[in-house]
């Protein structure tokens, strides 16, 4: 009995192991496509196995491996396409594009073939594709779209010509060849931002791609070169490797995204109105320029959370943040530092008068009452102006006059605690 591929067997089982764990943890409709991928891989694997330890069964083991190999690809192109498995519509249609490619592989594998018989089956697949692109693959975009067209144009009329050509088995690589270049492209594409990451797992589905023609083109040039079997396997697990550390650098941007944003309201917290506060003295002092602090205090918030409950407040709150949000300008940051209490910087505000406008904005935003499941309720709001450099040289007298300004607008005096040192 043969056991060389036992260790791809147990890499490919460990690798499968581990996206579930994921899947279980975050819960992605990515990941549940993902891990389907390499639950075929891991069948693709059984059934090389069985192929090389059972002659009798060989053909169909061979036929098997080549199709999950094939559908491995069909579940990571749905995984790009970031469509939920439930959409059973969606992946009918997937399944039958996919089904001449299926008949193609199970007639290669059996020797019942034709020339005709292929090239018929390719048609059938690239007007399949046509029909699934038309129907909306998540491909909203009008040049996108003819861009994906004259993609599947090509790929089938080369699987065509090489089957034309009585080459089935050069069409078979092309075949697994383009599905991989596929999932490369649409992987790229559903990347929300460039990384290390998606550019590494990226360019290994790239490279995933090019054993398929790469070896082949190796046994009819130089089929005197043998090139371990690792070396051809080394792709996958590189795609593996891009997709943890795609998964990663996910998960690190989350938690930073969380670690500077108030949970409710989605706003910056103190964490980064620091730092944007910073950069907006630096962007001042190197232009020469005015920044505006506005300090935004809630009037009779707290009787609403008394008398309404505080998921009522939480929803006052939410909807409040939002009018402020939208009264702002796109370099202007808004961050909740309190409870009802708010700060707005404003870079490069020409003079006092300005920054008086939009706090003038604000005060209007908030004039409109808020509508609850049971009440119409409205609060008041106090708004405190302080403007680098005229009224003060450092981040911490700006806030203090900014403060003590806000609660003379209350007509109240500012607690100790504010006080300029």
């Amino acid at each position: 009995m043969s056991l060389y591929l036992l260790p791809d067997f147990l890499a490919i089982g460990g690798l499968f192991a581990i996206f579930v764990s994921l899947l279980r943890r975050t819960r992605q409709t990515r990941m549940r496509s993902w891990a389907l991928g390499w639950a075929l891989l891991l069948t693709h694997i059984l059934a090389e196995f069985i192929a090389v330890n059972i002659h009798t069964a060989s053909d169909a083991a061979y036929a098997v491996a080549s199709i999950t190999l094939l559908l491995a690809s069909v579940a990571f192109i749905w995984a790009a396409l970031e469509a939920p498995l439930q959409r059973w519509r969606f992946l009918a249609r997937l399944a039958a594009v996919e089904l001449p490619n299926v008949v193609f592989i199970v007639l290669l594998f059996s020797n019942a073939g034709t020339p005709a018989a292929y090239v018929t089956l390719s048609i059938a697949g690239a007007l399949g594709s046509l029909l699934l692109v038309r129907a909306g693959a998540r491909i909203s975009d009008r040049k996108e779209r003819w861009v994906f067209v004259l993609g599947i144009l090509f790929a089938y009329s080369a699987q065509a010509a090489l089957s034309a050509y009585g080459h089935p088995d050069y069409a078979f690589d092309w075949m697994l060849c383009w599905h991989y270049l596929a999932v490369a492209t649409l992987f790229w594409r559903s990347a929300r931002h460039v990384t290390p990451g998606t550019v590494f797992t990226t360019l290994s589905f790239v490279a995933w791609a090019s054993v398929f023609p790469v070896a082949e083109l190796l046994h009819v040039l130089a089929p005197s070169v043998h090139v371990e079997s690792e070396v051809w396997n080394l792709p996958k697990y590189l795609v593996a490797t891009g997709m943890i550390l795609t998964l990663l650098e996910e998960q690190m941007t989350v938690a930073e995204e969380a670690a500077q944003h108030d949970d409710l309201t989605g706003l910056p917290n103190r964490r980064l109105f620091d730092r944007r506060l910073l950069q907006a003295f630096a962007l001042a002092d190197r232009s020469g320029g005015r920044m505006a602090l506005l300090a935004i205090d809630l009037d009779r918030f707290k009787q609403i959370n008394d008398r309404y409950g505080h998921p009522a407040g939480d929803e006052v709150l939410m909807t409040l943040a939002r009018r402020l949000s939208e009264r702002l300008r796109k370099g202007d940051t808004l961050a909740r530092v309190g409870g009802d209490e708010f700060i707005a910087i404003l870079p490069e505000v020409p003079d006092r008068a300005a920054a008086d406008v939009v706090a003038g904005a604000l005060t209007a935003a908030l004039q409109i009452p808020v509508d609850l499941p049971d009440a119409r309720v409205m609060v008041g709001v106090s708004i405190g102006v302080t403007v680098y450099p005229d009224d003060a040289q450092d981040a911490n007298g700006l806030m203090a006059l900014a403060d003590r300004r806000m609660y003379a607008s209350k007509g109240m005096e500012a607690p100790s605690a504010y006080a300029e040192p």
